[in-house]
């Protein structure tokens, strides 16, 4: 028998004027031993003496607390940083029950995300205008293959990180030591097209990029890729996409770049996600690096060395190609 069944049994039992010892004598009698207990059908009775005469089982668990998720959202909205601790006290629930109504209104917290600059609306709005444009112009003219883009980055000897661990429940975490506030590092500089890497170099901690070293590199880049892409430097004509720093942005280096005829592509300032060295080429090397520790300038260079030699004409391809779909996504 289901519930309902034995429960119309209970009912009957009653309107026959039997007791509740009666009852469960008379089903146990029925149905079989131990088949029904006294304080089971006792509180049937009690339930049928109030004037309820309903067969369903009563909901179980505790009553769920008067909390309108309207007013919850509305609290968390005005201040999204207030713990969900805060807000069971505000609100006079249990903090369970806080933590159940934020999962009904799918609001969930997260970490604010570091990014390099706050961009104001004069930023945001040369973003749109140079993404606009350069779309306008590659709708008109494709002119990927003819892009050679570079910029510099610091690689550290370590890259270890902090990181979370399996153990036994007893057994001590492992120790990290933390990186110092000058770690060894070394600086390279990196020109790249849709065809592979051109050129690169290294520069030591100790010395800095300044607009005679840029150039001087500008010259090295251009007599490797009269080589590579002899047709690129005497009919097409190579299109610069570099960043906004003052060694680039220098009247030597413009200079330069103007008497090697090279054109000088549009690009925002604060601008890493619509650059492909930054947003492709370097997050693979940091991911390539990730973890890894190294002892001297030269196993840092061997590395880096390796993980442009892992990548064939593809990568470099995608990379580049990537810069229509992120000038999309900016506008």
């Amino acid at each position: 028998m289901n519930s309902t069944d034995i429960h119309v049994i209970f009912l009957y039992e009653y309107k026959l004027g039997n007791n509740a010892a009666k009852a469960v004598r008379n089903i146990n009698q029925a149905f079989g031993e131990n088949i029904m207990n006294d304080r089971k059908v006792q509180r049937w009775f009690e339930k049928f003496r109030s004037g309820d005469f309903s067969l369903q089982n009563e909901p179980r668990g505790r009553p769920e607390t008067s909390l309108k998720n309207d007013a919850l959202k509305a609290l968390v909205e005005t201040n999204p940083i207030v713990s969900s601790r805060e807000l069971a006290a505000r609100m006079e629930v249990d903090h369970k029950t806080i933590l159940r109504h934020l999962s009904k209104i799918c609001m969930v917290k997260k970490m604010d995300k570091w990014i390099p600059h706050e961009l104001t609306e004069r930023n945001k709005l040369d973003h749109l205008n140079v993404c606009l444009s350069l779309l306008t112009r590659f709708n008109r003219d494709p002119f990927f293959d003819r892009i050679i883009t570079c910029d510099e980055k610091w690689v550290l000897y370590d890259n270890r990180k902090r990181c979370a661990r399996w153990h036994d429940r007893d057994e001590a975490c492992a120790h990290i030591p933390q990186l110092s506030l000058h770690p060894r590092k070394i600086l390279i500089t990196v020109w790249w097209n849709v065809t592979g890497i051109i050129h690169y170099s290294f520069l030591r901690t100790e010395m800095t990029i300044t607009a005679e070293k840029y150039c001087q590199y500008i010259e090295e880049m251009h007599e490797k890729l009269k080589i590579i892409r002899p047709s690129l430097v005497n009919r097409h004509g190579p299109i610069l996409l570099h960043d906004n720093a003052r060694s680039q942005t220098s009247y030597k280096t413009i200079a330069k770049l103007n008497e090697l005829k090279y054109e000088i592509l549009q690009h925002p300032p604060y601008s890493p996600d619509l650059s492909p060295i930054d947003f492709h080429l370097f997050k693979h090397l940091e991911l390539f690096l990730r973890a890894k520790q190294y002892e001297n300038e030269d196993s840092v260079k061997n590395a880096i060395s390796e993980f442009i030699d892992s990548k064939d004409q593809n990568f470099f391809k995608k990379g580049i190609y990537a810069l229509k779909s992120r000038w999309k996504r900016c506008i």
